[in-house]
Protein backbone atom coordinates (compact mmCIF):
# COMPACT_ATOMS: atom_id res chain seq x y z
CA UNK A 1 0.00 0.00 0.00
CA UNK A 2 2.80 2.38 0.88
CA UNK A 3 4.52 1.74 -3.06
CA UNK A 4 0.73 2.56 -4.31
CA UNK A 5 0.26 5.40 -2.39
CA UNK A 6 3.66 7.07 -3.97
CA UNK A 7 2.96 6.03 -7.24
CA UNK A 8 -0.43 7.92 -6.80
CA UNK A 9 1.29 10.92 -5.58
CA UNK A 10 3.88 10.52 -8.49
CA UNK A 11 1.30 9.50 -10.90
CA UNK A 12 -1.42 12.83 -10.12
CA UNK A 13 0.53 15.18 -8.26
CA UNK A 14 -0.47 18.44 -9.03
CA UNK A 15 2.09 22.03 -9.69
CA UNK A 16 3.26 21.48 -5.55
CA UNK A 17 3.24 17.32 -5.64
CA UNK A 18 -0.56 17.66 -4.63
CA UNK A 19 -2.99 15.76 -6.05
CA UNK A 20 -5.19 17.87 -8.27
CA UNK A 21 -8.06 18.77 -6.29
CA UNK A 22 -10.72 18.43 -9.19
CA UNK A 23 -9.46 14.58 -9.73
CA UNK A 24 -9.21 13.57 -5.94
CA UNK A 25 -12.57 12.39 -4.75
CA UNK A 26 -13.21 10.53 -8.46
CA UNK A 27 -9.99 9.57 -8.24
CA UNK A 28 -9.66 7.99 -4.49
CA UNK A 29 -12.82 5.90 -5.26
CA UNK A 30 -11.48 4.90 -8.57
CA UNK A 31 -8.10 3.65 -7.16
CA UNK A 32 -10.09 1.96 -3.84
CA UNK A 33 -12.39 0.20 -6.42
CA UNK A 34 -9.01 -1.51 -7.75
CA UNK A 35 -7.89 -2.24 -4.17
CA UNK A 36 -10.69 -2.56 -2.01
CA UNK A 37 -13.60 -4.80 -4.43
CA UNK A 38 -15.22 -0.99 -5.28
CA UNK A 39 -15.16 -0.40 -1.56
CA UNK A 40 -13.56 3.62 -1.20
CA UNK A 41 -10.88 4.22 1.54
CA UNK A 42 -12.48 4.25 4.64
CA UNK A 43 -11.91 7.61 6.08
CA UNK A 44 -11.78 8.23 10.26
CA UNK A 45 -13.30 11.24 10.84
CA UNK A 46 -16.01 12.96 8.46
CA UNK A 47 -17.71 16.60 9.28
CA UNK A 48 -20.91 16.45 6.88
CA UNK A 49 -23.85 19.52 6.43
CA UNK A 50 -21.15 21.81 6.87
CA UNK A 51 -20.18 25.35 4.77
CA UNK A 52 -16.64 24.71 4.22
CA UNK A 53 -14.34 27.47 2.88
CA UNK A 54 -11.74 25.48 1.89
CA UNK A 55 -9.30 29.32 1.47
CA UNK A 56 -7.94 27.87 -1.78
CA UNK A 57 -9.86 30.55 -3.63
CA UNK A 58 -13.38 33.16 -2.53
CA UNK A 59 -15.69 30.64 -4.39
CA UNK A 60 -14.45 27.52 -3.18
CA UNK A 61 -17.33 26.49 -0.64
CA UNK A 62 -18.03 22.75 -0.19
CA UNK A 63 -20.27 20.63 2.59
CA UNK A 64 -18.11 17.85 3.99
CA UNK A 65 -14.87 16.89 4.68
CA UNK A 66 -13.41 13.05 4.91
CA UNK A 67 -10.17 12.22 7.24
CA UNK A 68 -7.62 9.55 7.02
CA UNK A 69 -4.95 9.91 9.45
CA UNK A 70 -3.93 12.91 9.90
CA UNK A 71 -4.60 14.31 6.62
CA UNK A 72 -7.31 15.28 4.79
CA UNK A 73 -9.01 12.63 2.55
CA UNK A 74 -11.85 14.44 0.20
CA UNK A 75 -13.77 17.33 0.36
CA UNK A 76 -16.91 17.35 -1.63
CA UNK A 77 -20.97 17.09 -0.93
CA UNK A 78 -22.48 14.90 1.75
CA UNK A 79 -23.21 12.40 -1.00
CA UNK A 80 -19.62 12.34 -2.32
CA UNK A 81 -18.51 11.96 1.20
CA UNK A 82 -20.94 9.63 2.50
CA UNK A 83 -19.16 6.79 0.74
CA UNK A 84 -15.64 7.18 2.59
CA UNK A 85 -17.95 6.72 5.99
CA UNK A 86 -17.39 3.16 7.33
CA UNK A 87 -18.36 1.52 11.31
CA UNK A 88 -15.76 3.33 13.13
CA UNK A 89 -15.91 6.47 11.52
CA UNK A 90 -16.36 9.71 14.10
CA UNK A 91 -19.09 11.42 11.58
CA UNK A 92 -19.80 14.88 12.87
CA UNK A 93 -22.76 17.03 12.02
CA UNK A 94 -21.97 20.81 11.45
CA UNK A 95 -25.53 21.76 11.44
CA UNK A 96 -24.68 24.03 8.42
CA UNK A 97 -21.88 25.98 10.34
CA UNK A 98 -18.61 27.40 8.84
CA UNK A 99 -15.80 25.84 8.99
CA UNK A 100 -12.37 26.86 8.37
CA UNK A 101 -8.77 26.12 8.09
CA UNK A 102 -7.07 25.94 11.82
CA UNK A 103 -6.18 29.52 12.45
CA UNK A 104 -2.44 30.36 12.68
CA UNK A 105 -1.11 32.58 14.90
CA UNK A 106 2.17 34.17 13.27
CA UNK A 107 3.63 36.00 16.24
CA UNK A 108 2.81 34.78 20.04
CA UNK A 109 4.71 34.36 23.33
CA UNK A 110 3.20 30.76 23.83
CA UNK A 111 5.05 30.15 27.55
CA UNK A 112 3.52 33.20 28.19
CA UNK A 113 -0.05 32.80 27.51
CA UNK A 114 0.19 29.77 29.69
CA UNK A 115 1.39 31.72 32.60
CA UNK A 116 -1.29 34.19 32.20
CA UNK A 117 -3.81 31.67 34.16
CA UNK A 118 -0.71 30.98 36.77
CA UNK A 119 -3.05 34.03 38.66
CA UNK A 120 -6.25 34.47 38.62
CA UNK A 121 -7.18 38.57 39.32
CA UNK A 122 -11.22 38.78 41.57
CA UNK A 123 -10.55 42.25 42.45
CA UNK A 124 -13.66 43.34 40.22
CA UNK A 125 -15.60 40.50 41.03
CA UNK A 126 -19.10 41.80 41.90
CA UNK A 127 -20.86 38.53 43.17
CA UNK A 128 -20.10 34.99 44.16
CA UNK A 129 -21.73 33.81 40.55
CA UNK A 130 -19.58 35.94 38.75
CA UNK A 131 -16.56 34.52 40.86
CA UNK A 132 -17.83 30.71 40.01
CA UNK A 133 -17.66 31.40 36.48
CA UNK A 134 -14.62 33.07 36.43
CA UNK A 135 -13.08 30.26 39.00
CA UNK A 136 -14.92 27.77 36.28
CA UNK A 137 -13.37 29.18 33.07
CA UNK A 138 -9.49 28.94 34.66
CA UNK A 139 -9.69 25.49 35.45
CA UNK A 140 -11.26 24.67 31.68
CA UNK A 141 -7.95 25.06 31.25
CA UNK A 142 -5.62 23.83 33.37
CA UNK A 143 -3.81 20.52 33.46
CA UNK A 144 -5.48 18.24 36.26
CA UNK A 145 -3.67 19.18 39.50
CA UNK A 146 -2.42 22.45 38.44
CA UNK A 147 -3.21 25.39 41.64
CA UNK A 148 -5.59 28.16 40.94
CA UNK A 149 -3.86 30.95 42.71
CA UNK A 150 -3.90 34.61 43.52
CA UNK A 151 -7.84 36.13 44.10
CA UNK A 152 -7.61 39.45 46.19
CA UNK A 153 -11.45 39.46 46.00
CA UNK A 154 -13.49 41.69 47.70
CA UNK A 155 -16.50 40.07 49.02
CA UNK A 156 -17.84 42.77 51.85
CA UNK A 157 -20.65 43.84 50.36
CA UNK A 158 -21.99 40.85 48.32
CA UNK A 159 -22.32 36.58 49.64
CA UNK A 160 -19.42 34.07 48.64
CA UNK A 161 -20.65 31.78 46.51
CA UNK A 162 -21.54 28.10 48.61
CA UNK A 163 -18.10 26.04 48.38
CA UNK A 164 -19.58 23.16 46.90
CA UNK A 165 -20.18 24.98 43.28
CA UNK A 166 -16.73 26.06 43.78
CA UNK A 167 -15.73 22.16 43.99
CA UNK A 168 -18.33 21.20 41.08
CA UNK A 169 -16.32 23.47 38.87
CA UNK A 170 -13.18 22.39 40.06
CA UNK A 171 -13.17 18.67 40.99
CA UNK A 172 -9.00 18.33 39.70
CA UNK A 173 -7.34 21.28 40.71
CA UNK A 174 -7.12 22.93 43.74
CA UNK A 175 -8.20 26.47 44.60
CA UNK A 176 -6.72 29.01 47.32
CA UNK A 177 -7.20 32.72 46.40
CA UNK A 178 -7.00 35.44 48.67
CA UNK A 179 -9.26 38.23 50.01
CA UNK A 180 -8.55 41.63 49.84
CA UNK A 181 -6.00 42.29 52.58
CA UNK A 182 -4.38 38.49 52.41
CA UNK A 183 -5.86 38.02 56.20
CA UNK A 184 -7.94 35.23 55.07
CA UNK A 185 -8.39 33.06 51.73
CA UNK A 186 -10.93 31.03 50.26
CA UNK A 187 -10.04 27.10 49.60
CA UNK A 188 -11.80 24.38 47.93
CA UNK A 189 -12.61 20.52 49.47
CA UNK A 190 -9.53 19.55 47.34
CA UNK A 191 -7.13 22.15 49.25
CA UNK A 192 -8.98 21.39 52.74
CA UNK A 193 -8.01 17.70 52.20
CA UNK A 194 -4.37 18.25 51.19
CA UNK A 195 -4.16 20.35 53.93
CA UNK A 196 -6.32 17.79 56.58
CA UNK A 197 -8.55 21.07 57.82
CA UNK A 198 -11.74 19.57 58.71
CA UNK A 199 -15.02 22.26 58.60
CA UNK A 200 -14.61 22.97 61.96
CA UNK A 201 -10.87 24.13 62.57
CA UNK A 202 -10.58 26.21 59.38
CA UNK A 203 -10.67 29.45 60.97
CA UNK A 204 -8.78 27.99 63.67
CA UNK A 205 -9.37 28.77 67.35
CA UNK A 206 -12.51 30.53 65.92
CA UNK A 207 -15.92 29.24 65.58
CA UNK A 208 -17.00 27.74 61.51
CA UNK A 209 -19.89 29.85 62.04
CA UNK A 210 -17.85 33.28 61.78
CA UNK A 211 -17.57 32.69 57.81
CA UNK A 212 -18.60 30.72 55.11
CA UNK A 213 -17.13 27.10 54.39
CA UNK A 214 -13.76 27.05 52.63
CA UNK A 215 -12.82 30.58 54.27
CA UNK A 216 -9.51 29.97 56.18
CA UNK A 217 -7.41 32.55 58.51
CA UNK A 218 -4.80 32.41 61.04
CA UNK A 219 -2.54 29.03 60.95
CA UNK A 220 -4.90 26.80 58.81
CA UNK A 221 -4.28 29.72 55.99
CA UNK A 222 -0.68 29.62 56.90
CA UNK A 223 -0.66 25.52 56.52
CA UNK A 224 -2.01 25.96 53.24
CA UNK A 225 0.21 28.10 52.03
CA UNK A 226 3.04 25.79 52.91
CA UNK A 227 1.59 23.08 50.57
CA UNK A 228 1.39 25.48 47.11
CA UNK A 229 4.27 24.28 44.61
CA UNK A 230 7.22 26.44 44.92
CA UNK A 231 7.59 26.34 41.15
CA UNK A 232 4.27 27.14 40.46
CA UNK A 233 4.88 29.86 37.62
CA UNK A 234 8.32 27.68 36.19
CA UNK A 235 6.40 24.23 35.68
CA UNK A 236 6.93 24.66 32.11
CA UNK A 237 5.30 21.83 30.80
CA UNK A 238 2.09 22.44 33.10
CA UNK A 239 2.12 26.31 31.66
CA UNK A 240 2.85 24.94 28.59
CA UNK A 241 -0.43 22.50 28.56
CA UNK A 242 -2.34 25.55 29.50
CA UNK A 243 -1.35 27.36 27.17
CA UNK A 244 -1.89 24.73 23.81
CA UNK A 245 -5.66 23.92 25.77
CA UNK A 246 -6.36 27.43 25.72
CA UNK A 247 -5.43 27.75 21.94
CA UNK A 248 -7.14 24.67 21.32
CA UNK A 249 -10.95 26.39 22.54
CA UNK A 250 -10.10 29.52 20.01
CA UNK A 251 -9.23 27.38 17.10
CA UNK A 252 -5.63 28.26 16.78
CA UNK A 253 -3.80 25.11 15.53
CA UNK A 254 -0.89 26.52 15.13
CA UNK A 255 1.39 29.33 16.88
CA UNK A 256 4.89 30.79 15.58
CA UNK A 257 6.57 31.16 19.08
CA UNK A 258 8.69 34.12 19.46
CA UNK A 259 9.31 33.27 23.37
CA UNK A 260 13.38 34.38 24.33
CA UNK A 261 13.32 30.94 25.35
CA UNK A 262 14.21 27.49 23.85
CA UNK A 263 11.36 25.45 24.59
CA UNK A 264 11.62 22.93 21.92
CA UNK A 265 12.02 19.99 24.61
CA UNK A 266 8.95 21.00 26.71
CA UNK A 267 6.68 21.08 23.33
CA UNK A 268 8.08 17.70 22.45
CA UNK A 269 7.13 16.10 25.67
CA UNK A 270 4.21 16.93 25.79
CA UNK A 271 3.23 15.87 22.45
CA UNK A 272 5.23 12.25 23.37
CA UNK A 273 2.66 12.62 26.22
CA UNK A 274 -0.76 12.91 23.51
CA UNK A 275 -1.18 16.31 25.36
CA UNK A 276 0.08 19.23 22.55
CA UNK A 277 -3.03 20.12 20.98
CA UNK A 278 -1.04 23.26 19.05
CA UNK A 279 1.26 22.80 15.65
CA UNK A 280 4.48 25.18 17.23
CA UNK A 281 7.14 26.46 14.77
CA UNK A 282 9.55 27.76 17.73
CA UNK A 283 11.89 30.50 17.62
CA UNK A 284 14.74 31.14 19.31
CA UNK A 285 16.78 34.50 19.75
CA UNK A 286 18.87 35.67 16.43
CA UNK A 287 22.18 35.69 18.79
CA UNK A 288 21.74 31.68 19.19
CA UNK A 289 21.96 30.76 15.34
CA UNK A 290 24.77 28.78 16.05
CA UNK A 291 22.92 26.81 18.32
CA UNK A 292 20.13 25.99 16.62
CA UNK A 293 22.10 24.95 13.48
CA UNK A 294 23.93 22.72 15.55
CA UNK A 295 20.60 21.26 17.36
CA UNK A 296 18.12 21.15 14.49
CA UNK A 297 14.54 18.88 14.69
CA UNK A 298 14.78 16.54 12.37
CA UNK A 299 12.48 17.75 9.06
CA UNK A 300 9.14 16.28 9.61
CA UNK A 301 6.75 18.49 7.97
CA UNK A 302 3.52 16.78 9.06
CA UNK A 303 5.47 17.47 12.99
CA UNK A 304 3.80 19.06 15.28
CA UNK A 305 7.08 20.43 16.73
CA UNK A 306 9.07 22.32 14.47
CA UNK A 307 12.08 24.77 14.13
CA UNK A 308 14.60 26.83 12.49
CA UNK A 309 13.87 30.43 13.00
CA UNK A 310 15.63 33.20 14.54
CA UNK A 311 13.61 36.20 16.30
CA UNK A 312 15.50 39.76 15.89
CA UNK A 313 14.93 43.12 17.50
CA UNK A 314 15.56 46.31 16.02
CA UNK A 315 14.88 49.42 18.21
CA UNK A 316 15.87 52.45 15.00
CA UNK A 317 19.29 53.02 16.70
CA UNK A 318 21.31 53.71 13.31
CA UNK A 319 24.58 52.69 15.28
CA UNK A 320 23.16 48.86 16.01
CA UNK A 321 22.55 48.49 12.81
CA UNK A 322 26.18 46.87 11.03
CA UNK A 323 25.59 45.05 14.53
CA UNK A 324 22.33 43.75 13.03
CA UNK A 325 23.50 43.11 9.45
CA UNK A 326 26.70 40.75 11.35
CA UNK A 327 24.27 38.46 13.16
CA UNK A 328 21.25 38.47 9.93
CA UNK A 329 24.26 37.64 7.01
CA UNK A 330 26.00 34.66 9.88
CA UNK A 331 22.19 33.42 10.54
CA UNK A 332 21.26 33.42 6.83
CA UNK A 333 24.21 31.80 6.39
CA UNK A 334 23.02 29.22 8.06
CA UNK A 335 20.21 28.47 6.22
CA UNK A 336 17.58 29.50 9.17
CA UNK A 337 14.45 31.90 8.59
CA UNK A 338 15.35 35.21 10.65
CA UNK A 339 12.48 38.03 11.50
CA UNK A 340 13.17 41.13 12.84
CA UNK A 341 10.88 43.07 15.70
CA UNK A 342 10.26 46.73 13.78
CA UNK A 343 8.11 49.00 15.10
CA UNK A 344 8.36 52.73 14.13
CA UNK A 345 9.94 54.10 10.55
CA UNK A 346 13.76 54.00 11.85
CA UNK A 347 13.20 50.50 12.88
CA UNK A 348 11.60 49.34 9.68
CA UNK A 349 13.89 51.24 7.57
CA UNK A 350 17.14 49.54 9.08
CA UNK A 351 15.35 46.07 9.06
CA UNK A 352 14.29 46.05 5.57
CA UNK A 353 17.95 47.72 4.60
CA UNK A 354 19.57 44.68 6.61
CA UNK A 355 17.05 42.57 4.95
CA UNK A 356 18.15 43.30 1.73
CA UNK A 357 21.75 43.98 1.62
CA UNK A 358 22.30 40.35 3.15
CA UNK A 359 19.80 38.87 0.22
CA UNK A 360 22.30 40.64 -2.15
CA UNK A 361 25.34 39.20 -0.66
CA UNK A 362 24.66 35.88 0.39
CA UNK A 363 23.57 33.04 -2.25
CA UNK A 364 20.09 33.12 -3.34
CA UNK A 365 17.83 31.00 -2.10
CA UNK A 366 14.11 30.55 -0.47
CA UNK A 367 14.85 33.01 2.43
CA UNK A 368 11.49 34.60 3.70
CA UNK A 369 12.44 37.03 5.46
CA UNK A 370 9.97 39.09 8.27
CA UNK A 371 9.07 42.22 9.38
CA UNK A 372 7.55 41.40 12.85
CA UNK A 373 4.85 44.13 13.49
CA UNK A 374 5.83 46.31 10.41
CA UNK A 375 3.99 48.82 12.40
CA UNK A 376 4.31 52.57 11.28
CA UNK A 377 6.78 51.89 8.45
CA UNK A 378 7.02 54.99 6.37
CA UNK A 379 4.68 55.86 3.32
CA UNK A 380 7.97 55.43 1.23
CA UNK A 381 9.24 52.16 2.74
CA UNK A 382 5.90 50.29 1.98
CA UNK A 383 6.69 49.19 -1.39
CA UNK A 384 9.71 47.76 -0.35
CA UNK A 385 7.92 44.78 0.85
CA UNK A 386 6.81 43.12 -2.19
CA UNK A 387 9.39 44.27 -4.34
CA UNK A 388 11.96 42.11 -1.87
CA UNK A 389 9.37 39.57 -0.96
CA UNK A 390 9.93 40.34 2.51
CA UNK A 391 7.02 39.21 5.04
CA UNK A 392 5.06 41.64 6.90
CA UNK A 393 4.03 39.92 9.83
CA UNK A 394 1.05 41.93 11.66
CA UNK A 395 -1.09 42.29 14.57
CA UNK A 396 -4.62 43.84 13.69
CA UNK A 397 -5.66 43.85 17.58
CA UNK A 398 -2.49 44.42 19.26
CA UNK A 399 -2.33 48.07 17.40
CA UNK A 400 -6.12 48.07 17.07
CA UNK A 401 -7.55 51.50 15.21
CA UNK A 402 -3.98 52.60 14.95
CA UNK A 403 -2.89 54.34 11.84
CA UNK A 404 0.42 52.60 10.94
CA UNK A 405 -1.62 49.34 10.78
CA UNK A 406 -0.83 49.41 6.97
CA UNK A 407 -2.27 45.78 5.95
CA UNK A 408 -4.70 47.15 3.54
CA UNK A 409 -2.13 49.42 1.22
CA UNK A 410 0.82 46.75 1.97
CA UNK A 411 -1.67 43.66 0.42
CA UNK A 412 -2.59 46.36 -2.42
CA UNK A 413 1.10 45.97 -3.36
CA UNK A 414 0.68 42.42 -3.60
CA UNK A 415 2.97 41.99 -0.44
CA UNK A 416 3.20 38.71 1.82
CA UNK A 417 1.33 39.80 5.21
CA UNK A 418 0.73 37.23 7.76
CA UNK A 419 -1.46 37.51 10.94
CA UNK A 420 -1.22 37.27 14.49
CA UNK A 421 -1.76 38.21 18.00
CA UNK A 422 1.41 38.61 19.97
CA UNK A 423 0.12 36.89 22.79
CA UNK A 424 0.22 37.49 26.05
CA UNK A 425 0.34 40.79 25.15
CA UNK A 426 -3.16 40.79 24.19
CA UNK A 427 -5.61 37.81 24.21
CA UNK A 428 -4.60 35.37 21.76
CA UNK A 429 -8.44 34.80 19.99
CA UNK A 430 -7.85 35.44 16.23
CA UNK A 431 -11.56 36.64 15.65
CA UNK A 432 -10.68 40.10 17.63
CA UNK A 433 -7.57 40.29 14.97
CA UNK A 434 -9.67 39.73 11.94
CA UNK A 435 -12.33 41.78 13.42
CA UNK A 436 -9.77 44.57 13.75
CA UNK A 437 -8.34 43.97 10.70
CA UNK A 438 -12.34 44.55 8.71
CA UNK A 439 -13.34 47.33 10.56
CA UNK A 440 -10.22 50.00 10.01
CA UNK A 441 -11.05 52.43 8.34
CA UNK A 442 -9.32 52.79 4.89
CA UNK A 443 -6.86 50.06 5.62
CA UNK A 444 -9.84 47.55 6.21
CA UNK A 445 -9.40 44.08 4.41
CA UNK A 446 -12.36 41.74 3.18
CA UNK A 447 -12.91 39.28 5.51
CA UNK A 448 -11.98 36.59 3.09
CA UNK A 449 -8.24 38.75 2.94
CA UNK A 450 -8.37 38.81 6.53
CA UNK A 451 -9.14 35.24 7.29
CA UNK A 452 -6.64 33.98 4.42
CA UNK A 453 -3.74 36.59 6.34
CA UNK A 454 -4.61 33.92 9.67
CA UNK A 455 -4.24 30.86 7.71
CA UNK A 456 -2.99 31.23 4.64
CA UNK A 457 -0.52 33.94 5.12
CA UNK A 458 0.85 32.83 8.21
CA UNK A 459 1.11 29.33 7.13
CA UNK A 460 3.72 30.97 4.43
CA UNK A 461 5.03 32.86 6.76
CA UNK A 462 6.34 29.71 8.40
CA UNK A 463 7.15 27.69 5.04
CA UNK A 464 4.33 25.56 5.28
CA UNK A 465 1.89 26.70 2.95
CA UNK A 466 1.96 23.21 1.43
CA UNK A 467 0.90 21.08 4.31
CA UNK A 468 -1.71 23.48 5.68
CA UNK A 469 -3.61 26.91 5.99
CA UNK A 470 -6.48 25.66 2.88
CA UNK A 471 -8.87 22.17 3.31
CA UNK A 472 -7.39 20.13 0.63
CA UNK A 473 -6.95 16.35 -0.33
CA UNK A 474 -3.08 15.52 1.45
CA UNK A 475 -2.97 18.64 3.56
CA UNK A 476 -3.00 18.18 7.62
CA UNK A 477 -6.19 17.56 9.35
CA UNK A 478 -6.12 21.04 11.23
CA UNK A 479 -9.49 23.04 11.02
CA UNK A 480 -12.64 24.66 13.23
CA UNK A 481 -15.85 25.03 13.44
CA UNK A 482 -17.37 28.42 14.30
CA UNK A 483 -20.48 29.41 16.08
CA UNK A 484 -21.63 31.67 13.23
CA UNK A 485 -20.67 32.64 9.75
CA UNK A 486 -18.23 35.28 9.67
CA UNK A 487 -18.39 36.36 5.70
CA UNK A 488 -22.52 36.64 6.17
CA UNK A 489 -22.55 38.64 9.24
CA UNK A 490 -22.46 42.16 10.32
CA UNK A 491 -18.28 42.68 10.67
CA UNK A 492 -19.02 44.49 13.81
CA UNK A 493 -20.26 41.08 15.22
CA UNK A 494 -17.55 39.09 14.55
CA UNK A 495 -15.68 39.52 17.41
CA UNK A 496 -18.24 37.41 19.42
CA UNK A 497 -17.81 34.61 17.38
CA UNK A 498 -16.75 31.53 19.16
CA UNK A 499 -15.27 28.30 18.28
CA UNK A 500 -17.87 24.99 18.49
CA UNK A 501 -15.23 22.57 17.58
CA UNK A 502 -11.06 22.03 16.75
CA UNK A 503 -9.49 19.40 14.91
CA UNK A 504 -5.57 19.22 15.03
CA UNK A 505 -4.45 16.16 13.29
CA UNK A 506 -6.79 14.61 12.58
CA UNK A 507 -8.38 14.49 16.45
CA UNK A 508 -10.75 16.19 17.66
CA UNK A 509 -9.23 18.58 20.80
CA UNK A 510 -11.53 21.00 21.26
CA UNK A 511 -15.88 20.59 21.59
CA UNK A 512 -17.85 23.47 23.07
CA UNK A 513 -20.34 21.92 25.44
Amino acid sequence: MAFCNAFIAALFAGPEGRLAPALTISFLVLFSSLTTSSQPALADLVVINASVWTMTKRDSVHQAIAVSGNRILATGTNKQINPFVGPSTHVIDAHGRLVLPGFNDAHVHFIAIGNSFSSIDLRNVKNGAEMTERIARYARYLPKGRWILGGHFDDKNWELPDLRSIDAVTPDNPVFIYRVGAESAFANRLVLDLAKLKDGDVDIGESAAIGPPGVVRGAALKRIAALVPSNHTTNWREVAETATNYAASLGVTSVQDMHSDDSRAIYRDLDRQGKLKTRVYDCLPLRDSSKLKASRLPTDPGAMVTDGCLKGFSDGDVESKPALRREVTAADNAGLQIMIHAIGGSANHIVLDVFEEVAKTNKVRERRFRVEHAHNASEADLPRFSRSKIIASMQPFLFDGSRGSRFGTLLKQNALVAFGSDASMVDLNPLLGIHAAVNCGSESLSVYEAVRAYTVGSAYAQFQEKEKGTIEPGKLADFVILSDDVFAIDRQKIRDVTVILTVVNGKVVYQRN
